[in-house]
């Protein structure tokens, strides 16, 4: 069986100045160099926070030492909820961070969870053992943790504030032991 010569032979030769990149070809590039500006964007927040205005869902997950934990357990005081996964390199950048942040923060009265999207705990005391984490881990339900918390991106960070009102977000990662976000949300133990 004989076929004609492909597509591809055929541009091989032709002039540079008479192929045309395609509208596809042309949108796949600016998706990509969008996407590789992506993370310097969300690193570059430093610690900036979005102000939001809703309530924590209810829940009821697990933490890693197999407690239950639900919405009424962050009653009466400020948390740092942050929305994690092992394989998510810009989340395991940000947990040295978050530990110093931790260590201030719980004297201070304000609570932080580390809710892991969908890992086992196998996975996850596998990789603290590693990169540990000093602050409570909850095991959250894969994309359902997300979703509930309207979270759509990794790592999201939701400040809940006593009343049980998310009222800041971080999308991406932050500076957690920046001192100036750490007083900030100490503030918060105290209003």
């Amino acid at each position: 069986m004989t076929s004609g010569p492909c597509r591809r032979a055929r541009l091989v030769h032709e002039h540079p100045s008479t192929v045309r990149p395609s509208r596809r070809r042309l949108a796949t590039l600016a998706l990509t160099l969008i996407a590789a500006a992506v993370p310097f964007t969300l690193s570059a927040a430093g610690v900036e926070l979005d102000e939001v205005d809703r309530p924590a869902p209810a829940f009821d997950l697990e933490t890693l030492g197999g407690e239950r934990l639900d919405l009424a357990a962050l009653d009466g005081k400020p948390w740092v909820v942050n929305f994690w996964a092992t394989w998510c390199s810009s989340c395991v950048e940000e947990i040295p961070a978050m530990n110093t942040a931790w260590a201030t923060l719980e004297s201070a009265g304000v609570g932080m969870l580390a809710v892991n999207v969908g890992e086992t705990p196998e996975a996850i005391e596998a990789f603290i053992e590693r990169v540990p984490i000093d602050f409570p881990i909850v095991l959250g339900h894969g994309a359902t943790a997300l979703s509930d918390w309207d979270a759509h991106v990794m790592p999201t960070t939701l400040i809940v504030d006593a009343a049980g009102q998310v009222i800041f977000e971080a999308l991406g990662p932050r500076d957690w032991d920046d001192p100036s976000l750490i007083e900030r949300l100490a503030a918060l133990a105290a209003d």
